[in-house]
């Protein structure tokens, strides 16, 4: 698909419904030309929230990423292995810390290959995982073991309920993350957590590189910073006990492609020998954002409450 973003300095168009707060909103800051049509990215006054309108992707069946690459750290051992040190153990850590114990069931929505929902189980989680993609639900059921749900999560019909709920860079492709956030709510258990992962649109790299950020079109609908993903979940019923920011340098390279004039069979190359050291470039600017406090990943961890 073709795209063409550009930034638009006090736009003002058809009034759309906020996903999050439900507010009315008719000011955009960005417009997305593509081949069937034209999309504006909106910022909700009330939540922050940068949410697009109309959705480029209309229909549930055409939002699953298919590709496993991607889902699967590019097949780096050392890149995995430095995510699962760095990023998934301090998920773990916190989550066992709130919980009061090392043993407890976990679903994992969006699980893609099942690699990190692997981690979890390997330290002490009973794991389901729910993915819509047939690709990487295959990967994760015969590499790894995992059982996995065919199943979106807005469809997900299960009885179970768990004691950890895990959405990682699932949340920005929801139409409706309020209601999805709600559905997951009634599957966790009294006390028990919700993990949230989602890039930060207020990264140190959006500002950079801005309508040349990896904006992730036309599969990602809903924009977080920390303010408008905690006013998300508290609305959904939950009590955040803990917001952190996480770099990561995996963003950095498509943007700087796009920068690049003529750069497409230099960025082949580059994805198709993608490891550490193809990666080193971008830490400064991935150190930077972390230091500033503008960093590329947002984590919340919150506890299910139950309305009395």
């Amino acid at each position: 698909m073709s795209i063409e973003m550009r930034r638009v300095r006090g736009g003002i168009g058809d009034i759309a419904t906020c996903p999050s707060c439900h507010n009315e909103v008719n000011s955009f800051n960005y417009r997305v030309d593509y081949e069937s049509g034209e999309s504006f990215i909106y910022k909700c006054p009330f939540c922050d929230l940068m949410f697009m309108y109309p959705l480029m992707l209309s229909e549930l069946t055409k939002r699953p990423m298919e590709s496993v690459d991607d889902a699967d750290m590019f097949n780096s051992s050392v890149l995995k292995r430095l995510h699962e040190q760095l990023i998934v153990k301090k998920e773990i850590a916190v989550a066992r810390a709130l919980l009061g114990r090392h043993n407890f069931s976990l679903l994992d929505v969006g699980c893609g290959t099942g690699w990190i929902s692997a981690i979890w189980r390997d330290l002490g989680a009973d794991v389901t995982g729910l993915e819509p993609s047939a690709s990487r639900r295959r990967i994760a059921r015969e590499r790894h073991g995992i059982r996995v749900l065919d199943s979106f999560v807005e469809e997900l019909g299960s009885e179970e309920s768990f004691d950890v709920v895990t959405i990682r860079h699932v949340l920005e492709h929801l139409e409706n993350p309020l209601e999805a956030l709600r559905h997951i709510h009634s599957h966790t258990r009294h006390d028990g957590l919700l993990v949230v992962v989602v890039p930060n649109i207020d990264c140190l790299g959006r500002f950079l590189f801005d309508t040349r950020w990896s904006w992730i079109l036309p599969w990602h609908c809903l924009f977080f910073n920390p303010r408008s993903l905690q006013g998300l979940v508290e609305r959904a019923g939950f009590k955040v006990e803990n917001v952190y920011q996480t770099p990561s340098p995996l963003w950095y390279p498509e943007s700087f492609f796009r920068v690049l004039p003529g750069s497409s069979e230099l960025r082949e190359r580059f994805y198709a020998r993608l490891n550490i050291w193809a990666l080193l470039p971008f830490a400064p600017l991935v150190a930077a954002g972390y230091l500033s406090g503008f960093s590329d990943n947002i984590t919340l961890i919150a506890r299910a409450c139950r309305h009395k």
